[in-house]
């Protein structure tokens, strides 16, 4: 196995799978949270201002230096902390309470098909019937899972208010790709675009008295807060580095390993059995990141 192999195939599907089972606990932490009392644009704070911190201090242990902040990287990372972290999460938060949990689930991971599209439009993609049909079983997978949740739900405008969450993300992850500043690391991205969108959520938060303080010694709400803070800082370093070395189009499977997560913690926390049409939508995932990583460079 050579190392261009290895750099090519095995550490991008490698970063695809930590990236996936991170957020994947993530939004099992997020679910405890939320069943604690804390507000969702309170537990967003958090979210954005926590790995700031975390993310600046590891940043400046490594790079001995603070963050780019000339006008192009404050720009992107307005951008980025705007379309991918602010807008996305009030857009979902707000189709939650008018959509059921299986169809917004299934809305929210379209992001594949979309972030294929958008990557064809803006020349960073070349079309392939091969990375196409990866795309789609992925999404035939996520379909298996998600299809006994579903009802005779007609409620079409929520469904298209919903539908701006997976369209904000590939737009962000395209603008990623297409814009990102040369030489600069993911550390320092990441920091800057957590920063951005700490500022933009801090108005939301005050003006809806949403504010959750930590106290130490820290309470179970607390403690979901702490760990989320260590996760997401992972998380977002993960995200810049999987764009920077596969691009787009393999980052967007992320969701069927989230997806795959949430089995693998509803089984180890929950006891919750595996079901057998739950494995034909494994075999539909694990088929697509083979295919679309077989086209990846």
């Amino acid at each position: 196995m050579n190392s261009l192999y290895l750099k090519n195939t095995v550490y991008p599907i490698i970063l695809l799978i930590s990236l996936g089972f991170t957020w994947g606990t993530s939004f099992s932490i997020a679910k405890f949270a939320m069943e604690s009392g804390i507000t969702p644009l309170g537990y967003a704070f958090w979210q954005s201002f926590g790995p700031a911190i975390l993310v600046f201090i590891l940043s400046y242990i490594q790079k001995k230096s603070v963050p780019p902040y000339n006008l192009q990287h404050v720009f992107f990372y307005f951008i980025c902390g705007l379309l991918g972290i602010a807008l996305p999460n009030l857009t979902m938060y707000f189709s939650a309470s008018h959509v059921p949990s299986g169809i917004l689930g299934l809305i929210i991971n379209t992001s594949p098909i979309l972030t294929y599209v958008l990557s064809i439009i803006f020349s960073i993609e070349k079309f392939s019937w091969i990375r196409f049909i990866g795309i789609v079983f992925g999404f035939i997978g996520l379909f298996i899972l998600f299809f006994p949740k579903l009802s005779n739900y007609l409620e079409y405008k929520w469904m298209l208010f919903a539908l701006l969450t997976p369209l904000l993300l590939a737009s962000c992850t395209v603008f990623m790709v297409k814009l990102r500043p040369n030489n600069t690391s993911s550390l320092a991205l990441s920091c800057g675009m957590l920063v951005a969108a700490t500022f933009i959520i801090l108005p939301l938060v005050y003006l809806n008295n949403s504010f959750h303080p930590i106290v130490f010694p820290l309470s179970k709400p607390d403690l979901f807060i702490v760990i989320e803070i260590i996760l997401s800082s992972i998380g977002y370093v993960l995200f810049f580095e999987l764009l920077r070395v596969a691009g787009a189009v393999f980052y967007s499977l992320v969701g069927c390993i989230v997806a795959l997560a949430g089995l693998f913690w509803g089984y180890i926390i929950f006891g919750e059995n595996i079901k057998p049409f739950e494995w034909f939508s494994i075999l539909f995932i694990i088929s697509a990141i083979f295919l679309v990583s077989k086209k990846n460079k």
